[in-house]
């Protein structure tokens, strides 16, 4: 009983932890006009890699190139 009790506990106290960790880094968001844009900038990025490179849009295809590598890499 006291096993599980001390296995209740640990996995309570990682949660905790873990909670802590991702509560502290979202408020360490960038305030600056210029950290913001570079943060839209990058988005854009991810969305347009996520639409043109999708499941659907990839079947029999031969994959990223080289160019694409790239451009997606910034």
């Amino acid at each position: 009983m006291a096993t599980l009790t001390a296995l209740i506990v640990g996995l309570v106290v990682i949660a905790t932890g873990l909670a802590a960790c991702l509560h502290r880094r979202s408020g360490s968001r960038t305030e600056t006009v210029e950290g913001l844009r570079a943060e839209q900038e990058h988005r854009a990025r991810l969305q347009a890699a996520r639409s043109s490179y999708s499941s659907i849009a990839m079947h029999n295809t031969h994959g990223l190139t080289v160019d694409d590598l790239e451009r997606y890499r910034k």
